[in-house]
């Protein structure tokens, strides 16, 4: 469970919240303060608010694996358990919940300390936003509309609130790292953190437990929707691939080169395509919701030219670690590597603009570390809700 929680919490940048409305003061505005520092605030009803939409986007992302490893019915059952630390899987994840809060909070104040602000537009897209959500699901009605928030927690005074902060923080990322900003990503920014968040690698995949079904032509057999078919290996097809691994291994520490001996016994096809070897970066592995993240650990451990055998669920993957080359996210055929998806733009987007979010993380932490003695905090408030407390809100 640990891997599953951790890419859980690593995966999502921000934290979603919610909560009956019976259980929460001060329905009429945001609720009660819950942190603050200078001017800048984070109430209930907003920690609410991203609880709730944490918790959809965690069922949806982790909820049946996550059942079906500790074989509950519903992910409030397993919130109930508690980890080998004795606190329980409810009290971990909002308390993290609760700090990634914190990141928001941090954020106003710098939108404030640099002089920025939202223009008319950016505004009117806030209030357009929240019309347009009014006229779907209530007419237009606004106490219809109220009455549906308020079986979450929160109302429309809150969602205002969040939207606002989630653009004043989106802006504040824009204004710090963009071409000219006092954080403004520099070649030697993207290498320093590819160089700390990736490895690189040859394999051999040689598959256990299961493997890819095939064809009599030897290809791989798919389903409707073009994903790979498995079959169950038989228990004499596994032992036969564990000595196929020994003979491999026995043949590399014998000198014979990688290439060679990846020739006759890799049985994953596709990593044959990265003539530049395969790069895994800590953000992707963690976030992929497989044992990967067993590869990417051992690499860590590995010294440049080591080669070390990894057994994963399903197969056993020799690896030889190769050192970082330079600048490789420049290069077309390392492209598969260095692509990540950016809802925001609505597309994929390079390592460079990638990391503003990482690095501005950071930023946001030395800034909270610094802040640390002018931060209040109202424990009273914050622990009226958690995670297990609200209603998923998968709409808003």
């Amino acid at each position: 469970m640990k891997n599953i929680l951790k890419r859980a919490l690593c995966a999502l940048l921000c934290l979603f919240l919610i909560l009956p409305l019976s259980a929460l003061s001060g329905c009429s505005g945001t609720g009660d303060v819950m942190i603050k520092v200078g001017k800048s605030e984070i109430t209930e009803n907003m920690f609410v608010f991203w609880l709730s939409r944490y918790k959809a986007q965690f069922i949806y992302a982790y909820g049946a694996s996550v059942k079906e490893t500790y074989g509950v019915s519903t992910i409030d059952a397993f919130l109930a358990l508690k980890d080998e630390s004795g606190r329980t899987y409810d009290e971990i994840m909002t308390e993290y919940l609760y700090e990634n809060t914190i990141t928001y909070l941090i954020a106003d104040y710098l939108f404030d300390k640099f002089g920025l602000s939202l223009t008319d537009d950016e505004k009117k897209e806030i209030s357009d936003t929240v019309d347009g959500l009014r006229e779907e699901l209530a007419s237009g009605s606004k106490s219809e509309f109220n009455a549906l928030l308020a079986g979450y927690g929160f109302n429309t005074k809150t969602l205002e609130a969040c939207y606002t902060l989630e653009k004043k923080t989106e802006k504040l990322q824009n204004y710090l790292f963009s071409s000219g900003g006092p954080c403004a990503i520099t070649t030697d920014d993207v290498d320093a953190w590819y160089r700390a968040n990736y490895q690189r690698m040859e394999q051999i995949c040689i598959f256990i437990n299961s493997k890819p079904d095939t064809a009599d032509d030897g290809s791989f057999i798919t389903d409707s929707d073009g994903h790979v078919v498995y079959r169950d290996m038989s228990a004499a097809e596994t032992t036969a691939a564990r000595e196929r691994v020994s003979e491999a291994m026995a043949k590399l520490s014998a000198g014979i080169d990688f290439a060679t001996v990846a020739a006759e016994y890799n049985e994953n096809t596709a990593s044959e395509g990265y003539a530049n070897g395969i790069y895994l970066c800590r953000d992707t592995v963690y976030d992929a919701g497989n044992d990967t993240s067993k590869i990417y650990d051992a690499l860590k451990e590995m010294k440049d030219s080591e080669i070390r055998s990894v057994e994963l669920s399903d197969t056993i993957h020799i690896i030889r670690k190769l050192a970082l080359d330079d600048n490789a996210w420049e290069s077309p055929q390392n492209a598969d590597f260095f692509s990540f998806y950016d809802s925001a733009a609505g597309g994929y987007v390079g390592l460079a603009t990638y990391i503003r979010t990482p690095l501005f993380l950071e930023y946001v932490e030395n800034e909270r570390k610094a802040l640390a003695g002018e931060i209040k905090t109202y424990d009273e408030v914050r622990q009226r809700h958690s995670i297990a407390s609200v209603t998923a809100n998968y709409i808003f």
